[in-house]
């Protein structure tokens, strides 16, 4: 799944457009918490090195890029910019009623 268009909606939201239409919205706290890079997660084991509760509620992306055609680098306002959100990670990642129903 490709994106169509990335952006900042504002200062605490990152929205999605996929190709099928399908819209994502992101909260950057917690997409910050979510980040896999060798910092955050250990690359062995995959346990989280950073908590998603330490992150503060006050990091805001400073600026989105591309990487290949397959994912995005954030950087972030508490100057972590190693991690990358690969396009399957972030479809996974959202949180919407039609892509997390409700039982």
């Amino acid at each position: 799944m490709q994106p169509k268009k990335i952006e900042k909606s504002d200062d605490r939201t990152i929205t999605i457009v996929w190709s099928d239409d399908h819209e994502s919205r992101y909260d950057v706290v917690l997409l910050r918490g979510q980040c896999t890079c060798a910092a955050c997660r250990d690359e062995w084991t995959g346990e989280r090195i950073l908590l998603p509760s330490a992150v503060l509620p006050t990091v805001r992306p400073d600026s989105l890029e591309s990487v290949g055609n397959y994912g995005i680098k954030i950087s972030w306002s508490d100057g972590h910019s190693t991690g990358i959100y690969t396009y399957t990670y972030l479809r996974g990642l959202c949180g919407c009623s039609q892509c997390r129903p409700t039982k």
